[in-house]
C-alpha cells in the first residue's frame, strides 16, 4: 500500500477522530496527523497493517495536538477579554520596570536554550510534562513507554536541566 492510498482511505476516519479530540481545531489537528504520517512513512516497518500503524500514529498525534492546543487556549485569552482584564496600575508598573522584564526574558531564553541541549528522550518527556502539562500515564501512552521509564526520565531531565542552567549562568 502506498502513502497516498493510505491517506485517502483514512481521511474520513482521521477527520472524525480529530473532531472528537480537537473540537474547533479539528482541521489543524488532522493536518498535523497527515504531516506526521508523511514524515513517519519511511520508518514504517510493516509489522502491522498500514492502517493499524497509521491509526495509532493518528491517535498519538491528535492527543498531543489537542493537549497542546488546549494549553495554548488557556494561556492566551481572547483579545476582547484581554483589554478588560488589564489593570492600568499593573501595566504602568511593568512599563516602569523594564529591567525586571528584561531579566525575565533573559531567564526564559536560558531555560529554553538548556531544554534544547537535553537529549531527545529527556527533552520529550520534560516538554510533555512541564510545558504540555500531561500526566505520567498520558505521556507513557503517547510515547508507548512504561510509566516507570517516564518517571525516571523526568527525574533525569530535571537534574540535567539544573546542571545546564548552572552552566549557562542561571542561579535557579
Amino acid at each position: 500500500m502506498q502513502l497516498d492510498e493510505l491517506t485517502q482511505e483514512l481521511t474520513p476516519r482521521i477527520e472524525r477522530l480529530a473532531r472528537h479530540l480537537c473540537g474547533a481545531a479539528a482541521a489543524d489537528g488532522a493536518q498535523e496527523v497527515f504531516r506526521e504520517l508523511t514524515r513517519s512513512w519511511p520508518t514504517f516497518r510493516g509489522e502491522a497493517l498500514p492502517t493499524t500503524w497509521a491509526h495509532r500514529l493518528a491517535v498519538r498525534t491528535l492527543v498531543r495536538f489537542a493537549t497542546r492546543h488546549r494549553r495554548q487556549q488557556e494561556r492566551e485569552p481572547a483579545a476582547s477579554s484581554l483589554a478588560l482584564t488589564l489593570d492600568e496600575t499593573a501595566v504602568a508598573s511593568f512599563a516602569a520596570e523594564p529591567f525586571t522584564a528584561l531579566a525575565a526574558a533573559e531567564r526564559r531564553a536560558r531555560v529554553h536554550m538548556a531544554i534544547t541541549r537535553l537529549s531527545p528522550p529527556l527533552r520529550d518527556v520534560l516538554v510533555l510534562r512541564a510545558i504540555e502539562g500531561m500526566d505520567y500515564a498520558a505521556i507513557a501512552a503517547a510515547l508507548e513507554l512504561p510509566v516507570g521509564t517516564i518517571k525516571s526520565r523526568i527525574a533525569a531531565a530535571t537534574l540535567r536541566l539544573a546542571e545546564l542552567l548552572q552552566d549557562l549562568g542561571d542561579d535557579a
